[in-house]
């Protein structure tokens, strides 16, 4: 029996060092954060870790591939048979289901595939890694500071953190254009449209507003800076349409609406709500072969328009180059 297709979904993973990126600490901070089988992070009786973790190269293109495992303990207290009803009986069996991601170097893209029923989330994903990647910095400036004092030129770990900016992380997801539609339009009044413009990666927007508010954001120094539209009356729904898939297509803002249905009720969204779904077929347990079909699907979907990526600039490149290796075959 041939299994269902496993749901993908897609987002911009935007990890930032103050203002340097992902791949400036790749080697150091990054890398490691995914590939050391060593790090766990627990949660009550649940347990989230990386396995299988490798660099591949597709079409010219270095990927960071592997699998995500959520491991736990699940119990029972009590089980109903007909002749008894509830029936009081207990056991505990393990349970590890796991997600397959791959992560386009590049360009920062993440893809990210349940390969199981309850497989762990984007949200666990990204919560996991983010520790990961906390700890292994924490490491860096640990070592900065033990490599400066055994070479007589002690410095401080407040100074190198100041070089060293601690690291953030934000996963975006990519939304598509016919779903964002799709749930304006269930608004019978729409009240207030927020944009939350964060720290991004190396990249600009297409559209010329949201180029601009984020060029001012980073001139001024912002952490973050927010733009509302609102009114008690309703905004215009077709205007609003355009511009929130605009502002969510390369998945760099925010984007928050409240407003009320038909029936009265409150109806709040944000990019989860109209994030890009897709699905493929999985017929390998191997993360490397189940990665090269996710990969196709995001050049498809790059390719059909769905998606907008600018194309990985030459620094991108060039400091990916020690990493690139011939085509996997």
């Amino acid at each position: 029996m041939s299994k269902p297709p496993r749901p993908v979904e897609l987002g911009n993973f935007v990890c930032k060092f103050g203002s340097k990126n992902l791949l400036d600490y790749f080697e150091t901070v990054v890398y490691p954060a995914f590939a050391d089988d060593g790090l766990l992070r627990k949660y009550s009786d649940t347990k989230y870790f990386f396995d299988k973790v490798e660099l591949i190269t597709i079409d010219g293109r270095v990927l960071l591939v592997g699998r995500f495992i959520k491991d736990m303990i699940l119990e029972r207290e009590q089980i109903y048979k007909q002749s008894q009803g509830l029936v009081e009986d207990h056991d505990e069996m393990q349970s590890s289901p796991s997600a397959i991601f791959v992560l386009v170097l590049d360009v920062h893209r993440l893809i990210y595939l349940k390969e199981t029923k309850f497989a762990p989330t984007l949200e666990n994903f990204k919560s996991t890694i983010e520790s990961f990647i906390k700890a292994k910095h924490k490491l860096y400036i640990d070592n900065l500071a033990e490599e400066s004092k055994a070479a007589g030129n002690r410095v401080t770990k407040k100074k190198l953190l100041l070089e060293h900016f601690p690291p953030t992380l934000d996963i975006i997801p990519l939304t598509s254009a016919h779903n964002v539609e799709d749930f304006i339009r269930q608004y019978e009044v729409l009240s207030s449209v927020t944009y939350k413009f964060s720290d991004r990666n190396d990249e600009l927007d297409n559209e010329g507003f949201f180029r601009a508010v984020q060029r001012q954001k980073d001139e001024v120094g912002s952490r973050t800076t927010t733009i509302k539209h609102s009114s008690p009356e309703g905004l215009e729904k077709e205007a609003v349409i355009e511009e929130v898939q605009a502002a969510t297509v390369q998945g760099n803002q925010r984007v928050v609406m409240v407003g009320k249905d038909s029936s009265g009720n409150t109806v709040r969204g944000d990019n989860n709500d109209f994030q890009l779904k897709t699905s493929i077929e999985v017929t390998s347990h191997t993360p490397v072969r189940i990665a090269k079909k996710m990969f196709s699907k995001f050049l498809e979907l790059l390719g059909d328009g769905l998606i907008q990526v600018e194309n990985p600039p030459k620094r991108a490149r060039e400091k990916l180059a020690p990493y690139r290796d011939n085509d996997d075959e």
